[in-house]
């Protein structure tokens, strides 16, 4: 009977699993996550910037290009000249927007019947709506259009990385060990990328190799460090609970990164960012203390699980013996 498990076993797991589960919250938290707003992150930081606040449109109140503007709308300058946009920035808006079916007679394949905007902002231009795609905001579409595509091409660099890397750094961490180690550094990287992102305008590259790099690794070690830190006849339920905890972090991570970008003014630059950057600092002071109480519990983390002798002081056998000898 003392051999049978149960889900209230999970109160027995020590400290290390937990450090490794709270581990496990915060750092995917600063990556699946992240990705899922990469998009919004790179086009307002890089590729799709807003457009410069010093110009106006010669006509304000007229749409820019499209089948509804029949003449020219220039983006002028303080002094009257033609204003210079940069190839990342957004072209101008209209200030405002008043305009009916009775504009125009393609107008049956527009979303709205009217268009009434006093104060026209980037989040009223809907680009799958033919109005502001081809009637009336086509230049603004077409560049949002474009520089999406691009954005969406630098957001493939972590995923492709993690899909080349993580065969052979499982092969290294079976060799080497250093699981506590390496998921602090790889925390560390993902703090340096998330700093980057939020204080600087490079591109976007170098960063996103980082985040490919990190995550890679650290998914190397983090799974097959749970089993080191759990009785053997508890390790399903081990998975089971890190996984749980895990997907409550996904769950939660987007509806608080929601609540920062509508409070710092629907931007994502910089405090969505230094919400990432604080994930991955929590991680790695976590990857300290693993570190620190790994050494005291003698080095199952750090250690070569290979060895015969490693395997036996972690409480396991060889799986295949067990199940599939005669």
């Amino acid at each position: 009977e003392s051999d049978q498990v149960h889900l209230t076993d999970f109160r027995k797991f020590g400290i290390m699993f937990w450090l490794l589960t709270i581990s496990c919250f915060v750092v995917y938290g600063c990556v699946l996550p992240f990705n899922n707003v990469a998009a919004g992150i790179l086009l307002e930081r890089n590729y799709y910037k807003s457009a410069p606040s010093s110009c106006h449109l010669l006509h304000p109140d007229q749409c820019t290009s499209g089948y509804l503007q029949n003449g020219t709308n220039p983006s002028l300058d303080s002094t009257g000249a033609l204003c210079s946009i940069d190839p990342s920035q957004a072209p101008l808006l209209p200030s405002s927007v008043n305009i009916t079916s009775s504009a125009s007679d393609q107008s049956g394949e527009w979303d709205n019947e009217a268009y009434v905007y006093p104060n026209l902002t980037t989040h009223d231009v809907q680009c799958s709506d033919p109005f502001f795609s081809s009637a009336c905001t086509r230049d603004y579409c077409s560049k949002e259009s474009d520089s999406t595509e691009r954005a969406g091409k630098v957001m493939s660099i972590p995923y492709l990385i993690s899909a080349l890397s993580s065969p052979p750094l499982g092969l290294i961490v079976d060799k080497i060990g250093r699981r506590a180690q390496i998921a602090s550094l790889a925390s560390g990287l993902l703090f340096i990328v998330h700093l980057t992102m939020a204080v600087s305008h490079s591109s976007p590259v170098l960063p996103l190799v980082g985040q490919g790099i990190a995550y890679s690794c650290y998914a190397a070690v983090i799974w097959p460090s749970v089993p080191l830190t759990v009785d053997k006849k508890f390790t399903g339920t081990a998975f089971g609970v890190i996984t749980s905890v895990q997907n409550i972090g996904l769950a939660l991570f987007p509806l608080m990164i929601a609540s920062i970008y509508k409070a710092s003014g629907n931007s994502y630059i910089p405090n969505v960012e230094f919400f990432f950057m604080s994930c991955a600092g929590l991680g790695v002071l976590i990857g300290l203390l693993l570190n620190r109480l790994d050494r005291r519990n003698g080095g199952k983390l750090n250690g070569i699980t290979s060895d015969d002798e490693s395997r036996a002081d972690a409480g396991f056998a060889n799986v295949e013996d067990e199940y599939f000898s005669p």
